[in-house]
């Protein structure tokens, strides 16, 4: 049963590829898929990880996750707001409980070739020595173990149904390309700023790592997950902890920000280029 389960599955995913692939869009849909490339950035959407009844983690010192997360994202916040012009909001501005769905919602109601979203978290490890940072983007094939395991951790119950992502994500070509440069970006310019111990070398690209998280599969527009750090690690706590240390984060985010945003141009230029435009017809 479970060998033919697996079958079904697998035709059934063949079966939605071909359909949307054969599928002729009218005029409106074409110009859509095309437009998707000319990534604009405009509106940002920061999205503090856990709150409420959802601690995150919650370290033998007491220090919770969740506050850690959303002092960090005001200072963000606060940033970008008074140095630059985009359009901010965040998923909680307080200690509430809001569910995965409901963050990718309020996201998902700004243009997606305009908006970027970005989830901040700190880590954990049963290995009181391992630190450092790690980003992720959306796939349903996780890096390691590692990342399933963390996967799994944040997503509590709300799991993914692999086969609605696959239909969603075939009509979002495009949306992985940004979130792959944005989480790059991000990790190489925080990491190098915090001189943190920059963990995704250990994926396979040796730039963004892999997993599915529900908060970025849900999400139309390019998306990002961060773990800042390990606060099981005692050097990592007592950064993570210092406001002195997250004000240096805040500032290190928006200088991300800024350089994806420089990026994105390069990338909507090159997309819209004749050359571009005939490589997607073939």
């Amino acid at each position: 049963m479970i060998i033919l389960k697996q079958c079904f599955v697998s035709i059934l995913i063949i079966f939605l590829c071909v359909s949307v692939a054969r599928s002729t869009p009218d005029e409106s849909s074409r110009e859509n898929q095309g437009n998707q490339f000319a990534f604009s950035l405009k509106t940002i959407v920061i999205d503090p990880g856990h709150g409420g009844s959802d601690p995150g983690n919650v370290t033998r010192r007491k220090t919770l996750e969740k506050n850690v997360n959303l002092s960090i994202c005001l200072k963000f916040a606060k940033l970008l707001r008074s140095q630059t012009e985009y359009e901010v909001f965040l998923t909680r501005t307080t200690d509430r409980w809001i569910s995965l769905a409901d963050r990718a919602n309020l996201a998902n109601q700004f243009p997606a070739n305009q908006t970027f979203f970005i989830s901040i978290h700190c880590n954990s490890h049963p290995n009181p020595n391992i630190h450092g940072l790690e980003s992720y983007i959306f796939n349903l094939r996780p890096t390691d173990q590692l990342a399933a395991r963390l996967a799994k951790r944040e997503n509590a119950e709300e799991n993914i149904n692999p086969i609605n992502f696959i239909v969603k994500n075939l009509h979002q070509r495009g949306r992985e390309r940004y979130s792959w440069e944005a989480t790059r970006i991000v990790q190489s310019v925080i990491s190098s700023q915090l001189k943190s111990r920059n963990r995704n070398r250990s994926a396979r690209d040796k730039h963004v790592r892999r997993a599915p998280f529900r908060v970025l599969a849900d999400t139309n527009m390019p998306a990002t997950l961060v773990e800042l750090g390990y606060l099981t690690h005692q050097e990592e706590h007592r950064k993570l902890t210092s406001s002195a240390y997250q004000d240096r984060v805040a500032n290190s985010l928006l200088a991300s920000i800024r350089q994806f945003d420089q990026v994105t141009h390069q990338l909507a230029k090159k997309a819209n280029s004749p050359i571009e435009s005939v490589k997607r017809l073939e």
